[in-house]
């Protein structure tokens, strides 16, 4: 068995949302990004950042080879056309997901 690669899989808000409602089942990159994502190769991890509140959220493990598809099945604002059948390894609230600089610790005041 060949090495893991690990890789970052950026989503804001609204991407991780669709992206969980679609069955967290496929992650998408955009067109640019084609060239890095045909290298991908099934037991490859990434490790998912949700902008905005710069938190890591997520380990996905690619589960397939990428494949290219236009359709906006998953996501509404854009088609992330360069795509990898994944699964979710593990998942973390928004409020408990790891900040990535002490700074962002506290996401919500303590109730």
């Amino acid at each position: 068995m060949g090495q893991k690669s690990y890789s970052l899989d950026l989503f804001t808000w609204k991407t991780w949302q669709e992206f969980l409602t679609a069955s967290a089942s496929v992650t998408g990159f955009r067109e640019s990004r084609w060239t890095t994502v045909k290298k991908i190769k099934p037991g490859d991890v990434f490790l998912c950042y949700l902008t905005g509140v710069s938190r890591f959220i997520a380990l996905l493990q690619a589960t397939g080879n990428p494949y290219k598809d236009t359709s906006k099945t998953i996501w509404s604002d854009e088609s992330f056309p360069c795509r990898l059948p994944v699964s979710l390894l593990v998942a973390l609230e928004p409020e408990t997901a790891v900040p990535i600089t002490a700074a962002h610790a506290p996401l919500f005041a303590a109730t």
